[in-house]
C-alpha cells in the first residue's frame, strides 16, 4: 500500500505545474479594447470625448467607479496634451472607430485612432498589481443589456395591443347603405387627425357594427395614450366619441347573414345604376341630336 501511495503522490505532483514568476505578460490584440486617439482640440472636454466614441460603440464602466473608461491626458500643470484613449465593451467597436473616426475632422482638428500599447515600464512588482475584489452573487452586468435588441423595460411590459385604439360611435351602420363612399371618407379623416399624436399604422372600420366601431393602430406606444387623451369625449359627425385601447380581447367584427348580404349587394346595384343613369342620359340626348 506504501508503494501505491508514492506512486499516487508522484502522479499528482506531475500534474501540478510550477507557478510561475510574476512577470510582465502582452495583451492580445482580441483582447484589448482600448484604442489611443491624438490630435484632439486642447479644449476638448470629457464629455465631448465621450460622445464622440460613442460614435462606434459602447464605452465600458468601470467597475469601481461606474464611471466611462475614458482618459484625456494632461500634462503636470494640468493641462490637456491632446490626446485621449477609450475602453470599449465589444472589440468590434475598436474596429469601426479605426475605420470611421480616423482622419476624421474634430473641430478645427484631425485626429488620429490607433489601437492602445500598452508598454513596460520598469521592472514587474507584482505588489502594485490590482486585487481582485469578489464578485456579487446575481449582480446582473448592466453594460450587456445594452447590447440586446430590446428596448429596455420601464414599468409593466408593454402588450402589442397597448399600441391599437378603439373609437366608438363613429357613425351609424345605416349610414353606408346609403353612401358606401362614407366607409373610405371616415377611415381618412380619422387617420389624419390621429396622426397628430403619432405615426399611423393602420385604420380600419367595423362597418357593420352597431356602435360605430373602428380601430387605429399606431406605430409606437406613445401614440395610443395621446390619442385616448386628445380625442375621447371629443364630438365627430354629430356624436360623442368614446375612446380607449383595445384590451386585447373584444372582437368588433360583425358577420353578415345570408339575406343581409344579398340585401346589400341589391342596394349596392342600385347605387352603381343610380350614378351611371346621368351618364346614360346624356349620351341618349347626344344620339337623338
Amino acid at each position: 500500500s506504501e508503494g501505491a501511495d508514492g506512486e499516487k503522490s508522484q502522479a499528482q505532483s506531475k500534474k501540478r505545474k510550477a507557478p510561475s514568476d510574476p512577470s510582465w505578460y502582452d495583451m492580445e490584440d482580441t483582447k484589448n479594447n482600448n484604442i489611443y486617439v491624438s490630435g484632439l482640440p486642447l479644449d476638448y472636454s470629457e464629455q465631448e470625448f465621450y460622445d464622440l466614441m460613442s460614435k462606434c460603440g459602447i464605452v465600458k464602466d468601470d467597475e469601481d467607479t461606474e464611471e466611462p473608461r475614458i482618459k484625456l491626458y494632461r500634462t503636470p500643470e494640468g493641462q490637456l496634451k491632446g490626446d485621449g484613449r477609450c475602453c470599449y465593451l465589444k472589440h468590434e467597436s475598436v474596429a469601426l472607430a479605426l475605420q470611421i473616426l480616423d482622419g476624421s475632422t474634430v473641430g478645427n482638428s484631425t485626429i488620429s485612432v490607433q489601437r492602445a500599447v500598452f508598454e513596460r515600464r520598469g521592472d514587474f512588482d507584482p505588489s502594485l498589481r490590482k486585487k481582485k475584489k469578489p464578485k456579487k452573487k446575481n449582480k446582473k452586468n448592466v453594460q450587456e443589456k445594452l447590447l440586446g435588441w430590446n428596448e429596455p423595460k420601464k414599468g409593466p411590459t408593454r402588450r402589442k395591443s397597448d399600441k391599437i385604439v378603439i373609437f366608438r360611435h363613429c357613425f351609424s351602420p345605416r349610414e353606408f347603405e346609403e353612401d358606401a363612399c362614407l366607409i373610405t371618407e371616415i377611415r381618412d379623416e380619422m387617420k389624419a387627425e390621429c396622426e397628430k399624436c403619432g405615426p399611423v399604422h393602420k385604420v380600419l372600420v367595423f362597418d357593420r357594427h352597431p356602435e360605430g366601431v373602428l380601430s387605429v393602430a399606431f406605430k409606437d406606444f406613445e401614440g395610443p395614450e395621446k390619442c385616448v387623451a386628445m380625442m375621447n369625449g371629443r364630438w365627430y359627425g354629430g356624436r360623442q366619441l368614446e375612446v380607449t385601447i383595445w384590451d386585447g380581447v373584444t372582437s368588433y367584427q360583425i358577420e353578415e347573414t345570408d339575406l343581409e348580404r344579398v340585401d346589400r349587394l341589391k342596394k349596392w346595384e342600385e347605387f352603381i345604376s343610380i350614378d351611371d343613369a346621368p351618364a346614360e342620359q346624356s349620351a341618349a340626348a347626344d344620339t337623338s341630336s
